[in-house]
């Protein structure tokens, strides 16, 4: 019985034994199982870290890149669109085309200035009609205006200077109309008429009037009898010159140069005597006398 007994407490206690092993068999495997879970979870959260990381500094890398080339772009743009504008700007400076009386006279006295000497061109003077007047000098106008006709033949010649180019400025108010245009070839076109201007005995050729700064005139009656190969002895205060049909006409000037190329200029001076006396090869009463002069200046352009 005793033997019994010890037997079975014996297995008793085998039981025990075997079932605290199984006990701390399981309680040892689930810290494993935890630390690997744990590690799991830690390498998982490492990579998450790293990729998040990664695509953080890639896209803050790429937002400053993108930064950097927008504002290079828009620099390179800003500064290409000064330059483009800048150059813009100073070709239409130098191409710039007259537009008011006061610009186109402007531009006109700077050319007129700077051409010195210019182009070679020709020069006429001549009667514009016949010489006529009252009494004597009725019978004998043709031959009157035959020898007229042949010292006026004397000023027409050759020229290389632009009508009045020493002369004063031209002033605004001397201008009835004024034109000018681009001929597509580099050149600006002017056209200037003058207002009338009438002289007595002894007029100003250089600033007399607009026709004297414009043209230039006879100036003294002087000059204007001996064109037409008369020498005045009495009557000086009867005389008149009246000046009309001026103008400087297509004158071409070039852009770059500033300088005349070619262009017509031209006026009409409408000679009168009231009472006088003059010799034109013999002593004679001019009474009433009306005579025009043609002149003309033509630099082909």
């Amino acid at each position: 019985m005793k033997k019994l007994l010890a037997i079975l407490l014996a297995l008793s206690m085998l039981v025990v034994f075997a079932a605290c092993g199984s006990k701390t068999e399981d309680e040892s495997t689930e810290p494993a199982e935890s630390e690997s879970v744990s590690e799991e979870v830690s390498e998982d959260a490492s990579e998450a870290e790293t990729e998040d990381a990664t695509e953080a500094a890639s896209e803050e890398a790429s937002e400053a890149v993108s930064e950097e080339a927008s504002e290079t772009t828009s620099e390179d743009a800003s500064e290409a669109a000064s330059e483009d504008a800048s150059e813009t700007e100073s070709t239409t400076e130098e191409n710039k085309i007259p537009q008011t009386t006061e610009e186109i006279v402007a531009y006109y006295n700077a050319a007129r200035k700077a051409t010195k000497p210019a182009p070679k061109g020709k020069q006429t003077m001549a009667l514009n009609g016949s010489i006529t007047g009252d009494g004597a000098i009725g019978t004998i106008a043709p031959i009157i205006t035959k020898a007229a006709d042949s010292a006026l033949s004397k000023n027409s010649k050759e020229t290389d200077t632009i009508p009045a180019w020493d002369h004063p400025d031209i002033k605004v108010s001397d201008v009835k109309s004024a034109t000018a245009k681009d001929d597509g070839k580099g050149n600006v076109v002017v056209t200037i008429y003058f207002k009338e201007q009438t002289d007595g005995s002894n007029g100003d050729s250089k600033n007399g009037g607009p026709v004297a700064r414009g043209v230039g005139t006879l100036g003294s009656i002087d000059i204007a009898l001996e064109e037409m190969g008369a020498t005045l002895t009495e009557g000086r205060d009867t005389v008149k010159l009246t000046y009309t049909d001026a103008y400087a006409k297509n004158v071409v000037i070039n852009q770059k140069t500033g300088k005349i190329t070619g262009g017509e200029w031209h006026y009409l001076v409408k000679v009168y005597v009231g009472n006088a006396k003059a010799k034109l090869g013999i002593s004679l009463n001019l009474i009433n006398i009306n005579a025009q002069v043609d002149y003309k200046v033509v630099i082909p352009g």
